[in-house]
């Protein structure tokens, strides 16, 4: 999965917010060779640098599910999470794979089911909207939610 910024504008109503992860839903498969390539990318750099894209409502998450297998691997309690409002119109859903017209419906029935999608069939793309990097360190992950 990933994400295409269109036009880079910085966005004033959505931001990072720090979430328990244990909240978090996915929606699709990960492969399991990229987790691993992340894992050493993201040990060896000691921070997350890009949050997660979940969306407002059920903390779905649309983009970041390696960056999520990757924190549950280290044990973390904490996700940094840039939520949306997953209907706005800002936000738009394709696939990656010719065969598929994925939804915004099916992206949230796949994520509030548990049936994921098989790995790197939605797209998502912000337009008009800036996520920011973050560079949180992995320790401040760590720590058990309030």
């Amino acid at each position: 999965m990933s994400i295409y910024l269109k036009n880079r504008l910085p966005t004033t109503s959505w931001r990072v917010y720090i979430l328990p992860l244990r909240l978090l839903r996915l929606h699709e498969e990960t492969c399991r060779e990229y987790v691993m390539e992340l894992y050493d990318q993201i040990i060896r750099d000691g921070v997350l640098k890009k949050p997660l894209l979940v969306e407002d409502r059920y903390y779905i998450v649309l983009d970041g599910h390696h960056r999520y297998a990757v924190l549950k691997m280290i044990n973390a309690k904490l996700a940094p999470v840039f939520l949306v409002d997953y209907y706005s119109p800002i936000v738009e859903v394709y696939s990656w794979r010719n065969e598929w017209n994925v939804t915004k419906d099916m992206v949230v029935n796949a994520g509030l089911t548990g049936h994921k999608l098989p790995y790197k069939t939605s797209r998502h793309i912000l337009k008009d909207v800036t996520i920011p990097e973050i560079n949180i360190p992995l320790e401040e992950l760590m720590e058990e939610p309030l």
